[in-house]
């Protein structure tokens, strides 16, 4: 009987569900993250960006990363690109206008690979995905933007029609926090 009952016990523990993770939380900001741009000048030569100045956070599973949520504001002045004429250019009124779009938000929800999510930016929010990739030390999340879907429609050859939006965090220890 003694050995009907271990063996029963190794079963049940084998069988019962393990309970899942508590859910960590990463604040954003630099130096721990890093939000990047690249668009294309004539379609072929790169012109990157970052931007200084964002925060927000991150809140996840470290055992299921297929549900997380994010929510992310940028100063949009705070835009370096090495070229100071270009950087005129793209803060200016024909693009991010930082004047009257002071700021860029992002909110979204994890779904498996990609982040589900509403960008705020130029004045007009809308539906902008991303990809995820996850590493141990960290997550990727990486995006298109057309242009014209938010309203800068300026200089198209000049600029490039897409711009890709980079987003790197860390999930070391010494940038997360528990819930």
């Amino acid at each position: 009987m003694g050995r009907a009952i271990t063996l029963l016990a190794l079963l049940l523990a084998c069988v019962v569900p393990r309970a899942e993770a508590d859910p960590r939380r990463v604040e954003l900001g630099p130096p721990s993250s890093e939000v990047d741009i690249r668009a294309y000048r004539l379609g072929i030569l790169p012109l990157d960006g970052k931007f200084d100045h964002f925060s927000g956070w991150l809140s996840y599973d470290p055992d299921n990363h297929r549900y997380c949520q994010v929510q992310l504001t940028i100063e949009a002045n705070s835009l370096t690109i090495g070229e100071s004429a270009m950087r005129a250019v793209v803060v200016g009124p024909e693009f991010l206008d930082v004047t009257r779009y002071p700021s860029l938000t992002y909110t979204g929800n994890c779904d498996g690979d990609r982040v589900k999510g509403a960008l705020g930016m130029h004045g007009v929010t809308g539906s902008f995905p991303l990809s995820l990739t996850w590493s141990n030390d960290g997550v990727r999340a990486e995006g298109r933007l057309e242009r014209a879907e938010w309203g800068m429609t300026a200089l198209p050859l000049l600029a490039g029609r897409t711009i890709l939006i980079r987003v790197v965090i860390s999930l070391t220890m010494s940038s997360t926090a528990r819930n």
